[in-house]
């Protein structure tokens, strides 16, 4: 076989394939396109979760006739002038194969204008063939209509998703974008319908709360660090849920998913604790071009960092820094227990001589009960016990004494600020979240259900309405029958309103609602297939 140079349409189709994943793809490059034209109004039209059409429409500064033909060449881009640009992509789109791509696996129709007075151009292509140029009176601005995505390409297409869960990837690729530039104005509409109108913001908090408003998000974090010519900042929304936060990773104002700072922003929330699982973080990360590689991945979603250990720790520490000042200080006294025990304080020693001492305790009347763990020896002189620190007295026991267990888990101790269950057992305290423990219950129910265990249900006199994204709310028919294994009982009440009819005896409302948002949200992730919606809840 002789070597030979491809066709221009194979190649578009083979860059097509790199580039174009799904709607959303096609979504992200041209409404990135829109933000470098300087674009302050962008409005997205969908249908069928974008599989029928993608209209993306914008007020930006439009191209001549000229410029419009060439944009749909390979390698044709008005963002670079020679390689050293590419060190300092300072750009959102800038490799020149978007529109070829896109328009090799679509009907495609963009139009254009730069200058009223002197009219626009339209341009139809199908399947990478340009059918007709025309001349258009329209005002300045381009906008790019894409139908039937991955018509000529039976092999991709069948490899879309429901409408539902393409239409959640579209939603997620907006958001990104209209959070990385609060001051322009987002649309999104689907079917006839707004999802999405975000008017433009004063600060990124105000378009999180405008575009979350419905979702509960009462409460906003800032957090920010800088350090080595970078600076990571963003928001942190506690949801008081369950399950994975949600993030929104901005790179120098690009919507990128990258492991690096996903593990950051992980770590510190696994190590925080209950009362983050499900939390929306939006993190934007501002370093020099240079240090930045976007250069890494066709559709450029993945970036690589020049100082990876630096970006990591500098996540790190600006988003540790806003959890450790939400939880607050726990205010310590000083107790003198109701006896004569001893007591020990730290008293001020020499530099490398630190030393434990005792006194004893006066007090008017006897002892009303005895410390519940801590009891000296008998026999053993506590007034004179003193050991170095770290080092138990000569003759001493450490005095613990374990009591007995009052349940499985050891001794009840008492509760700490209505979160924590202090417990002893033969190793020493034991502290256990409680709301942590009480969902892990629920979630071991809910999979014995799942597995067929017949599931209680009480009918509701007044049904719940709740309030969710349309992606999901039109992915609950396919899931009835996983919510009725766990005794729930929802249909679609509207566009973006569940009603819930029947509840398990043991989930109130709030319950309710993340349960079924949380199912619902793997659902439209896994295309909405109960077996595999099952098998993920189990892991």
């Amino acid at each position: 076989m002789r070597v030979k140079v491809l066709p221009d349409h194979v190649i578009n189709r083979i860059a097509a394939g790199e580039v174009v994943e799904r709607p959303a793809s096609v979504v992200k490059e041209l409404v990135e396109n829109a933000l470098d034209a300087g674009a302050t109004r962008v409005e997205v039209e969908l249908s069928v979760g974008g599989r029928s059409l993608i209209r993306v429409a914008d007020d930006g500064c439009g191209m001549a006739h000229d410029d419009a033909l060439l944009a749909l060449e390979r390698h044709a881009t008005s963002k670079l002038d020679s390689a050293d640009d590419l060190e300092r992509i300072t750009t959102l789109g800038f490799r020149g194969e978007a529109l070829p791509s896109i328009a090799a696996v679509s009907r495609f129709r963009l139009s254009s204008c730069a200058d009223p007075a002197d009219g626009g151009v339209e341009i139809t292509v199908e399947g990478g063939s340009i059918l007709g140029v025309e001349g258009r009176a329209r005002g300045r601005g381009t906008t790019v209509e894409v139908r039937d995505l991955f018509f000529n390409t039976p092999a991709r297409r069948k490899f879309l998703h429901a409408p539902e869960t393409e239409l959640r990837h579209s939603q997620d690729a907006v958001v990104a974008m209209a959070l990385a530039r609060p001051e322009i104005t987002f649309i999104l509409s689907h079917g006839g319908r707004i999802l999405i109108e975000a008017p433009p913001a004063t600060s990124l908090d105000q378009r999180l709360r405008d575009l979350f408003r419905r979702r509960g998000l009462d409460t906003v974090h800032r957090f920010e660090a800088e350090g080595g010519g970078m600076r990571a900042w963003g928001l942190l929304a506690p949801t008081k849920g369950s399950g994975r936060p949600q993030l929104t990773l901005l790179v120098n104002g690009r919507w990128v998913r990258d492991r690096l700072l996903v593990g950051a922003v992980n770590r510190v929330l696994r190590a925080a604790g209950s009362g983050f699982g499900g939390s929306r973080v939006v993190l934007l990360l501002t370093a020099p071009p240079d240090s930045v590689d976007v250069n890494v991945h066709p559709a450029k979603t993945e970036v690589r960092f020049a100082r990876s250990g630096a970006v990591f720790s500098l996540v790190e520490r600006a988003l540790r820094g806003v959890i450790t000042t939400g939880q607050g200080q726990v205010e310590v006294h000083h107790f003198d227990s109701l006896g004569s025990s001893p007591m020990p304080t730290l008293q001020a020693a020499e530099p490398q001589a630190t030393t434990w001492s005792a006194h004893t305790v006066q007090t008017p009347g006897p002892s009303l009960f005895p410390h519940p763990v801590y009891q000296p020896d008998e026999g053993g002189d506590s007034a004179t016990m003193e050991p170095r620190l770290g080092q138990p007295a000569a003759g001493h026991a450490s005095g613990a004494k374990a009591a007995a267990a009052d349940t499985p888990f050891g001794r009840l101790m008492g509760q700490y600020r209505r979160s924590f269950i202090l417990l002893e057992d033969q190793h020493g305290l034991v502290i256990v979240d409680q709301h942590v423990a009480h969902e892990r219950v629920l979630y071991d129910k809910i999979l014995r259900q799942l597995d067929g265990e017949q599931a209680p249900s009480q009918r509701l006199l007044t049904p719940l309405l709740l309030e969710v994204d349309e992606a999901l709310a039109t992915a609950l028919p396919r899931l009835g029958e996983v919510l009725g294994r766990v005794g729930l009982e929802a249909d679609v009440f509207g566009p973006e309103t569940i009603r819930v009819s029947a509840l398990p005896p043991d989930l109130d409302a709030t319950g309710a609602k993340q349960l079924i948002e949380e199912i619902l949200d793997r659902a439209t992730e896994l295309d909405g297939v109960p077996d595999v919606v099952t098998d993920i809840l189990r892991e």
